[in-house]
């Protein structure tokens, strides 16, 4: 055997053993893969093909144009509409004004191509019939994000890292190889990419994680450094599987009555749970009510337990999002207002004090 063969037997076993580890495929499955033109998602195509035959799939290409790079960006998209129209594979391709989009929306540039791109790449699928979304997440990327994650204070869901697959639609096939055996992968393979020059700007957190912090900790402290938070990533999403089990047993105990903007718990039995259970059934009742979990943090958990546990005046703490925690003698309620909480808090200021006079009289 060749040493070419070999090389590329190697990297498609590798990507191979993945999706049967993590069960990504089924049969007859239809996979859209997000191809930017970069080696990453250049080489989740490659190899998907080298294992079509084995798993009987359909494949096809999807490439959003962010728009955030001129000339460049045009560039990638008629490499991957070239590199889709060579291998015969079905091409979607969609430009999106991201910088405007995230100008409209008070967001970042990357939370906003991010939003755009899977918007863009759920939508397609839907319409096209394609059971699975295929990204190229690599190991290094799961390092990085373990990494900013860390740098950030987040706790043991932040730093389990990018799942290998998600909602049971999203794959990452290349999430346990790294970048050297890509790009060793299509230098064996004689394989084209583009580069995106925007990796090496520095403005961006991951930029600096990648090309600044990750080198010095590798040649520093630990050559295998990237493999050290491979390894505490998946050890902790081990454990958040097994976390999220007991929270959702933990949730619908406690539970007294649910409705769409507005979860009333029994405030006896959240007072019995173990603090780090009671704080994760806390968190699960907000995401219900507020759809998300942004902004609201360790502070905000903790402000709720004491609030409700150890804090004897007043009847309601406010949490961003438009979130209203109330507390009686034997429920708490977390609920999502429609106004201003503040317009809310005078409202309920001036009917208390509405009650108190006429009580006071009647007395």
């Amino acid at each position: 055997m060749t040493d070419q063969t070999t090389i590329k037997n190697d990297f498609i076993n590798a990507i191979a053993k993945t999706i049967a580890d993590f069960n990504m495929i089924d049969s007859e499955d239809a996979i859209l893969v997000a191809v930017s033109g970069g080696p990453d998602s250049v080489s989740l195509v490659l190899s998907l093909l080298a294992l079509q035959k084995k798993h009987t799939i359909k494949i096809g290409i999807a490439h959003l144009n962010h728009r955030l790079r001129g000339e460049e960006s045009i560039r990638d998209e008629s490499f991957v509409k070239e590199f889709a129209d060579k291998l015969n594979l079905p091409f979607f391709c969609e430009q999106k004004d991201v910088k405007a989009y995230a100008k409209k929306n008070r967001r970042s540039i990357e939370e906003s191509g991010r939003m755009a791109r899977y918007h863009f790449f759920k939508r397609i699928a839907k319409s096209h019939g394609y059971s699975k979304i295929a990204t190229g997440h690599t190991k290094g990327d799961n390092a990085e994000l373990v990494m900013m994650n860390l740098l950030r204070g987040s706790g043991p869901k932040g730093l389990s890292g990018i799942p290998p697959i998600r909602d049971k639609k999203y794959i990452r096939p290349l999430i346990q190889v790294s970048k050297n055996q890509i790009l060793d992968f299509l230098k064996n393979e004689n394989q084209d990419f583009v580069f995106d020059s925007s990796n090496r700007d520095m403005k961006y957190l991951r930029n600096k994680v990648r090309n600044q912090l990750i080198p010095h900790l590798q040649s520093e402290y630990n050559p295998e450094f990237i493999d050290a938070l491979d390894r505490l990533s998946s050890i902790l999403r081990q454990e958040e599987e097994f976390w999220e089990e007991k929270t959702e047993k933990a949730f619908h105990d406690c539970l007294v009555k649910t409705e769409p903007a507005c979860i009333v718990l029994s405030k006896s039995l959240m007072k019995a749970l173990h603090p780090a259970l009671l704080n994760r059934v806390f968190r699960k009742a907000i995401l219900k009510v507020k759809k998300n979990l942004k902004r609201i943090s360790l502070v905000h958990i903790n402000d709720m337990a004491e609030f409700c546990f150890n804090t004897s005046s007043g009847i309601s703490l406010d949490l961003p999002g438009q979130i209203r925690i109330y507390k009686n003698k034997n429920t708490i309620i977390i609920k999502k207002e429609e106004g201003l909480l503040r317009e809310i808090g005078k409202k309920e200021k001036k009917t208390r004090q509405r009650l108190q006079k006429k009580q006071g009289k009647e007395s």
